[in-house]
């Protein structure tokens, strides 16, 4: 192999070099690529892969309320409020089919009655990338211009999400809820508070005046 200043390696070291690049590129060890990139991801819109699609984004955002408390001048505390989770879909405008025609995206008939759509992206060794399965239009932008193919992007609005890891409560939460609130795990649990009341009531309320 050519190696520091020696620029014009000879013939047959040029057809070896570009015959060991290529083998080495078919008979890769790899079962699949390690960086994910636009060739190799699929786009899936109501279970359906979207073949005119050359685009898709995200952004998942964790909305926090900043407490801030007198001669301070550092945040005390972030609250977490709320997930938010958006992005866009890009891509070329076929006639006959649209965002409406496909279901994705009401008419000014059925806006009022519009359903939840899913948005699935996975790579070609069907790694999931992201999956959310409550998510609606709302906007749609379409440019057509001369000499260029027409494109249309949409702006879209999820409720929830799921990536390659699965959703799960931290270590000591068992479950949490609108309505009632995490329920924490050890001590201090309703179910531990409930059965040391029955079997000590004297030493359960003791602990908890303090």
């Amino acid at each position: 192999m050519s190696n520091g200043f020696n620029n014009r390696p000879s013939v047959v070291q040029s057809l070896g070099d570009n015959l060991a690049g290529n083998i080495s590129g078919i008979l890769s060890t790899r079962p699949s690529a390690k960086y994910s990139s636009g060739a190799r991801t699929i786009l899936k819109v109501n279970g359906k892969i979207v073949g005119f699609a050359f685009g898709v984004s995200w952004r998942i955002s964790t909305i926090v309320t900043e407490i801030n408390t007198l001669d301070d001048p550092l945040p005390n505390e972030f609250v977490p409020q709320r997930l938010s989770v958006e992005g866009t879909i890009s891509a070329l405008h076929i006639p006959g089919t649209s965002a409406t025609t496909e279901g994705w995206q009401p008419d000014v008939l059925s806006f009022l009655f519009s359903q939840y759509i899913s948005i699935e992206v996975r790579d070609t060794s069907d790694n999931l990338l992201f999956m959310t399965n409550k998510a609606v239009i709302v906007s749609r932008s379409e440019e057509v211009r001369v000499d260029q193919l027409s494109s249309v992007t949409l702006q879209w609005k999820a409720i929830g999400f799921r990536d390659e890891k699965s959703p799960e409560y931290p270590d000591g939460i068992s479950s949490a809820s609108p309505d009632s609130g995490a329920q924490l795990k050890g001590p201090t649990s309703p179910a531990n508070l409930v059965a040391s009341a029955i079997s000590n009531p004297i030493g359960t309320i003791k602990s908890l005046i303090g």
